[in-house]
């Protein structure tokens, strides 16, 4: 037995279903194998096979071509017979965020059973009766219920075999190529491009006509829509990369399959299609989802985001081919913008770009200042959580009225991904919000964009207060205010600018942006006049002309050249008019200076005309970067073991490395571009840093190699004049050690890590080594001076004593003498009476001056002779 339980177990669950649609769902059992004849008919009939096991399958049907099918497949089985038991039964489609596909039957079908069939046999259930007999030649007869199957009354269908039963499906195919019919480029490129799009129609023998330069053919069956759709895209493809061995030129054309709905054949069409041309993405097939359904797995449908909200499989969509089947591309980076966020009934908001609100009610009224957190906060989330933060917007704004104010709450209180979302949705216009006019009005700088971050201070009350009363919605408080600083301050821009976002907000665009104008005028520096340049060009492109505002924008970048934003939007402007092949170098050069604007360039609402096609070729970008950072990060081991091997733990520079390496191992598990450029970046420079950290250590190692050398040889000299040199046996030893390290060191390759870390350790060692040295040196010092000094002081007193001596000796002999010469005195004669007591106290006295004046030279003449040897034992020359 067969159970229809096993093939519903494999749809995938839809907890919140973005479109649901109610079909046919077609059970299928067949004995031994089934014929590939009727695979290929359930899918040109536009079925779509839901869920497949051995012998049994599951189908879903839009229309009633469902029972066409089978009768057709009834009336073959009765020439050749065939073991099949089909069941048609209602079933319901659900669509979720994501474009799965699921199905919801009633209860009374998923417990059904049925062995192996013997023969063809269709059963229809009874609630589909209406649908049958509303086509001719199809007949219904009851039929007793098999064992197995729900108790609904089931009937079986029967055919007029003499109806051929064919599908109803058909469409028309509308081409459009983007530009002026009259420009010399449009016409080259055009006649170039479609004389290989007529090759490729002559070959799928599909008819055309053209009106103007608008071409129309029509598709008769969905194998036919299959292989047009293939063959035209990988045409586009190929030519776009000019891969055709003939040079053929590139024009970018929108497209639309369209059901015919018998509308006839002629270029009337076009008028009778209800389609902004001017908003689809060029190159992209669009379509309706009941349609792109039901292309099969070689095609992806993508969303669009023109026109009113369009929650049914009745809406459009556009396709394109899935990685694999053409290898010339690379894959889309798939970002899914919420509904909420591009869908809505009016202008272009001037402030966020949005289509729901006007600019007086525009959330960002309300922010303050350029927050680059915003973008990091971007950068550390993976991108898949890109698409689940816009799905959690819609469904937190689902059943709300007020948009505006969820919004509001999201970006300021949303703390998930649609928080990081929402405030990073409202930061992409920034330049353009009231907030940064505030920056500007206090700026000091001179360009963009790091002018912008010197601030002065608020100068002046009223202009300020006009400010504030805007930014709070005080309009007739505002307008006094404003004006009355116009008339104040007749030669500033500052209440002209605001007076511009004033008429702004009231409607009266051609007012602001004359009042634009005119601040540019009164404008003294480039980062003033750049600013106000840019927001002619962002009202420019808010009124639709984009090619007026990509001129006004390239103007702005010539007075500021460093300033990314304008070249941005100059980008955003080629996108949407249909030129989003020719975009694609400028976002590159943006993205390569500035990776943020990757993760930008996917969230932003406003390209969603071009959206898969940049989306395509940045997918480039990202497998380039995702295999840059995904080849540094294994290496990233290897990098932490290196600086361990060149630098000691602990060492200044290793902490700080180890400190950026763990930022880098959270970065190597982020998923985002803006994670594999830091990434390998940051590796890189890390990398960098250690090849010059290590040069300069060795320059600082060699430095420090010839400061000890001078101290060992200063310690030696010093301590050379040592008189008890059998005691400086541990000075010696720590001596000798710092000699043999340093003569070490100066014969090793210092770029080899083991041995620039084996010389820092050594390097320590010397330096507590000569620490010692000089402690112990002190005392040596001491010790050496005080000998020298001694030394000094004996040999003057030894010669004075001598001399000091004779004369003692010959005072009393030389005094006897001279006394007869001369009359008696009684001094002389006590002398002389007691000459032996005289001469011992003179020879004290004596001795005692000797030693004094033996001390005070030795004193005078120390320093000298101590400079002299030292002198004389580096061998140098007193000049």
């Amino acid at each position: 037995m067969y159970s229809i339980s096993s093939l519903f177990e494999k749809f995938p669950v839809v907890s919140h279903s973005r479109m649901v649609n109610r079909g046919f769902g077609v059970w299928m059992v067949w004995a031994d194998t089934l014929e590939d004849s009727i695979v290929r008919s359930m899918r040109d009939f536009g079925g779509m096979l839901m869920s497949e096991e051995h012998n049994q399958a599951y189908w879903f049907f839009f229309s009633d071509d469902v029972f066409r099918v089978v009768s057709r497949l009834e009336i073959w089985a009765r020439l050749n017979p065939m073991p099949v038991y089909i069941q048609v039964m209602p079933a319901t489609l659900l669509v979720d965020y994501n474009l799965n596909l699921s199905l919801k039957v009633d209860g009374e079908f998923t417990n059904q059973e049925t062995a192996l069939p013997t023969e063809f046999e269709i059963l229809i259930h009874p609630k589909l009766s209406d649908s049958v007999k509303a086509i001719a030649g199809l007949n219904l007869e009851d039929t007793r219920t098999p064992t197995g199957i729900s108790k609904s009354g089931w009937q079986v269908l029967v055919p007029d075999q003499g109806l051929g039963y064919d599908s109803l499906q058909n469409w028309y195919f509308i081409l459009i190529p983007v530009g002026n019919p009259s420009d010399k480029e449009f016409i080259k490129g055009w006649r170039s491009f479609f004389s290989e799009v007529q090759v490729m129609l002559q070959k799928l023998g599909v008819q055309y006509i053209t009106s103007d330069v608008k071409v129309i053919m029509p598709i008769a069956s969905l194998s036919l829509l299959r292989t047009f759709l293939r063959e035209l895209l990988m045409l586009i493809n190929r030519v776009r990369n000019n891969e055709q061995t003939e040079e053929v030129s590139y024009w970018p054309s929108v497209m639309a399959l369209v059901p015919q709905m018998n509308m006839s054949f002629n270029d009337e069409v076009i008028r009778k299609v209800n389609l902004d041309w001017d908003k689809l993405t060029p190159d992209c097939p669009h379509l309706r989802y009941r349609d792109a359904f039901l292309l099969g797995s070689d095609f992806a449908v993508n969303e669009v985001r023109f026109g009113s909200e369009q929650e049914n499989v009745d809406g459009w969509c556009h396709v394109s081919l899935r990685q694999g089947v053409h290898d010339t591309s690379s894959a889309a980076i798939s970002v899914t913008i919420s509904r909420r966020v591009s869908v809505g009934e009016m202008d272009d908001c001037f402030y966020c770009g949005m289509k729901n609100h006007h600019p007086s009610e525009c959330p960002s009224r309300t922010l303050q200042g350029l927050d680059p957190v915003v973008w990091k906060q971007l950068a550390a989330i993976e991108s898949e959580k890109f698409n689940e933060g816009f799905q959690n917007i819609d469904l937190q704004m689902q059943g709300k009225e007020n948009v505006v104010e969820e919004f509001s709450r999201l970006l300021h209180q949303g703390k998930g991904y649609e928080g990081i979302i929402t405030r990073s949705l409202f930061a992409i216009n920034a330049i353009s919000q009231l907030r940064t006019l505030y920056l500007v009005w206090r700026s000091r700088g001179k360009d963009w964009p790091l002018g912008i971050k010197d601030q002065g201070p608020e100068e002046g009350e009223l202009i300020w207060s006009a400010f504030e009363a805007m930014q709070n919605g005080a309009r007739s408080e505002a307008e006094t205010l404003i004006k009355n600083a116009m008339i104040r301050f007749s030669r500033s821009f500052q209440p002209r600018s605001l007076m511009a976002f004033y008429e702004l907000e009231g409607g009266d665009l051609e007012q602001a942006y004359f009042y634009w104008q005119e601040a540019e005028r009164l404008c003294y520096s480039p980062l003033q006049q750049g600013y106000f340049v840019y927001l002619q060009g962002r009202m420019q492109e808010v009124m639709g002309e984009f090619g007026e505002a990509s001129d006004i924008y390239k103007r702005a970048q010539n007075m500021c050249p460093e300033w990314l934003e304008p070249q941005y939007r100059r980008a955003v402007c080629m996108v949407k008019m249909g030129f989003a092949e020719q975009a694609i170098s400028t976002f590159q050069n943006i993205i390569e200076k500035d990776p943020h604007y990757f993760n930008r360039i996917a969230i932003d609402p406003e390209l969603d005309r071009g959206r898969l096609t940049v989306l395509q070729e940045m997918g480039e970008l990202w497998e380039i970067a995702e295999a840059e950072a995904k080849e540094v990060a294994s290496g990233m081991d290897t990098l932490s073991a290196d600086i361990a091997q060149w630098f000691e733990e602990g060492h200044e520079f290793a902490d700080e490395a180890a400190r950026f390496m763990d930022r880098m191992n959270k970065l190597a598990k982020i998923k985002n571009y803006v994670a594999f450029r830091q990434l390998t970046s940051g590796i890189a420079r890390l990398t960098e840093e250690i090849e010059k950290r290590v040069e300069y250590e060795i320059k600082v190692i060699n430095k420090k190699l010839e400061i000890y050398r001078e101290e060992l040889l200063d310690v030696q000299r010093e301590a050379s004049w040592f008189p008890f040199p059998k005691l400086l046996t541990e000075f010696n030893g720590d001596f000798n050690y710092c000699a043999d390290k340093i003569y070490w060191i100066k014969t090793q390759q210092l770029n080899v890590a083991e041995t620039f870390r084996k010389t820092q350790r050594y390097l320590d060692r010397i330096d507590d080594r000569l620490r010692k040295l000089r402690k112990r040196l002190v005392t040596l010092r001491v010790i050496r001076d005080s000998t020298l000094f001694i030394m000094l002081l004996g040999r003057s007193f030894i010669w004075l004593e001598v001399v000091f001596l004779g004369l003692a000796l010959l005072c009393i002999p030389m005094l006897i003498y001279y006394s007869n010469n001369f009359q008696s005195n009684f001094i002389v004669d006590m002398i002389i009476r007691q000459k032996w007591e005289f001469q011992k106290g003179l020879i004290l006295i004596l001795s005692i001056l000797a030693l004094a004046i033996a001390a005070f030279r030795a004193a005078v003449v120390f320093e000298k002779k101590k400079r002299e040897l030292f002198l004389i034992d580096d061998g140098k020359d007193d000049d």
